[in-house]
């Protein structure tokens, strides 16, 4: 009777501990996307692909890093800029500062604009319109990058955005000494860097990619984390790409400054549209085969995404 209650007692035990066992197993896969608001135009097509994702992947979080440029007061357009990018955003979003060197930007800060060189050509060619996409903010002085990280920070605030802790710099080199201005301002993560190899081969005939090859490796301070997005460019790397460095991200141990984030400009979503869903439906295949979750998270846990009620100082144009 005696060994009868002691066998029931071990096969509790064994069951107990399988049971654990699987649980123990089973983990949370975190992925970022990471949603580049650039600065140039939006575009119906653009606007209605993201809610078209947004229904097809209801739980989607995003980080969103939207360019003050589509709300500065010169842009005729302001006011329905701000509201077509506010419907976009829903409560687990992040909202965080896209920099770049647009003109309404260089005005608003008064800083003389730089036109060469550029990211996309060699010699003495120069930048003849908005500026903002092509020449790297790296080329301004440290007085002139503070002047217009900080108009940016202002803007974007101004606009309702009034607690943003992330910040990413166009052509995905930061200038010396911004996470210094950053932190002063609140920011807690630089989400600047890709890994190289991402961009390299498409990149490979252009300046940027030579200065992508030799900039520094970035380097998080005690206020500021730079993360190195490592997950794919969906411009630049297609899903089965993408799929495969989840398998290797995930099956190893990789540096803690890096994330699996998803990056891709809010006006090219149309253009790529497919190759994102197909590479979120992947991962969260890959992930489930493996009995873990998939989760888009953000920086911030989404604690400060929504916007609140802001000033939109209307376009003298109108």
């Amino acid at each position: 009777m005696t060994n009868r209650w002691i066998l029931g007692l071990c096969q509790i035990f064994v069951l107990f501990y399988c049971l654990s066992s699987a649980d123990a197993q089973a983990a949370r896969v975190d992925a970022y996307l990471v949603i580049k608001w650039e600065g140039r135009a939006l575009e119906d097509p653009n606007l209605e692909t993201l809610d078209a994702l947004r229904k097809k992947f209801p739980d989607l979080a995003a980080i969103h890093l939207i360019n003050p440029s589509y709300f500065q007061p010169d842009n005729p357009s302001a006011a329905n800029n701000l509201e077509a990018i506010k419907k976009r955003i829903v409560d687990n979003d992040e909202v965080g500062l896209y920099f770049a060197p647009n003109t309404s930007l260089i005005k608003a800060a008064d800083v003389i604009p730089i036109r060469k060189p550029t990211f996309w050509s060699y010699g003495e060619e120069v930048c003849t319109n908005d500026c903002g996409q092509q020449v790297p903010v790296t080329v301004y002085s440290r007085s002139d990058v503070t002047k217009l990280f900080y108009t940016a920070h202002i803007a974007l605030k101004a606009a309702g955005f009034t607690k943003p802790v992330t910040y990413a710099v166009h052509g995905w080199i930061a200038p010396a000494g911004l996470s210094e201005v950053a932190q002063g301002l609140g920011y807690s993560n630089d989400l600047t860097s890709i890994d190289f190899k991402l961009v390299k081969d498409q990149l490979k005939e252009y300046p940027i990619s030579e200065w992508l090859r030799g900039a520094p490796v970035p380097m998080s301070t005690p206020g500021v984390s730079a993360w190195t997005q490592v997950g794919g460019s969906i411009e630049f790397n297609n899903d089965e790409d993408i799929l495969k460095r989840f398998d290797q991200f995930f099956a190893q141990d990789h540096e803690r400054q890096s994330l699996f984030a998803l990056s891709i400009s809010e006006e090219s979503l149309f253009m790529s549209r497919l190759r994102l869903e197909r590479s979120i439906e992947g991962m969260t295949k890959k992930a489930e085969a493996g009995s873990d979750e998939l989760v888009f998270k953000t920086l911030n846990d989404g604690k400060t995404s929504r916007p609140i009620a802001g000033t939109v100082v209307k376009s003298r144009k109108l």
